[in-house]
């Protein structure tokens, strides 16, 4: 059974969630996710850290991000360290990062600051 859950543009959410299923973003969330499926609506409003397999952005995010697939729309606005596997930017899409990591880099980034 796939949940589906929904946090509404008035709301505003502190904390940690983790959990299963797709989570549809419409508010502002303040805290730690760990979800199959993230999308952060228009007008919505993450900070903290993600981990999914996918991330749907259309609003803004300020986080750390480990996710499987990344899509970042072209309303979307993006800023934190990013490790991924598959990432896509619309024309208009912004991601602002100082360490992004494709996670088939991550054996070779590992090994060489094992090195150093």
């Amino acid at each position: 059974m796939k949940y589906n859950s929904k946090i509404r543009l008035e709301d505003i959410f502190e904390g940690n969630y983790f959990g299963s299923g797709d989570l549809t973003l419409s508010g502002t969330y303040k805290g730690t996710i760990k979800i199959d499926k993230l999308i952060v609506g228009e007008n919505a409003s993450f900070i903290g850290n993600i981990t999914a397999k996918e991330i749907i952005v259309e609003g803004q995010v300020k986080a750390d991000i480990s996710a499987e697939k990344l899509h970042v729309m072209s309303t979307g606005k993006v800023e934190g360290d990013l490790l991924y596997r598959t990432l896509k930017i619309d024309e208009g899409g912004y991601l602002n990062s100082s360490k992004v990591i494709k996670m088939s880099d991550q054996k070779a980034v590992k090994n060489k600051i094992l090195k150093n």
